[in-house]
């Protein structure tokens, strides 16, 4: 199968895991979903639940419980915070896990931020993907314009 076509086929799986996220919880943050691919099947999913707590990525590296396998892939629907916020930069939590791939659905739409993870995961040697189903991830988020703090 086509990697544009596997890529998006996970990307809607972490849009369906992002929607599990209270709007009213997650305020002032996003909606964001994550999922973890091994040998082309989803082994582990996370979501934003509530501000304050920790973000789809660490959720989904939390309920895989291990390392993941060399040549995982990580599907998130919002780029990757690289911001030592309350929780942490998930570009850090990434680069730990030692996942090499990322694909990211949109990019952080706040101005100081936006390209931000997405460059750090880069100049770190891992592979990024980004904009797969672009408008299908922003939509998790209507009028979400992001924020200056560290979330």
């Amino acid at each position: 199968m086509d990697q544009r076509v596997l890529d998006e086929s996970f990307m809607r799986a972490a849009i369906c895991e992002a929607v599990r996220g209270d709007v009213v919880k997650t305020r002032p943050n996003p909606r964001v979903g994550a999922v973890i691919v091994e040998d082309g099947e989803i082994v582990a999913k996370g979501h934003f639940e509530f501000d304050g707590g920790p973000h789809a990525e660490r959720q989904a590296f939390e309920a895989l419980g291990r390392q993941p396998k060399e040549g995982a892939v990580i599907y998130v629907t919002l780029e990757p915070c690289s911001t030592e916020g309350r929780t942490g930069a998930c570009t850090n939590a990434i680069l730990e896990s030692g996942i090499r791939r990322v694909v990211v659905g949109s990019s952080d739409p706040t101005p100081e931020h936006r390209g931000n993870g997405i460059r750090v995961l880069e100049d770190a040697g891992v592979e990024v993907v980004s904009g797969v189903l672009d408008l299908e991830c922003s939509a998790l988020n209507p009028g979400y314009q992001g924020h200056s703090t560290g979330v």
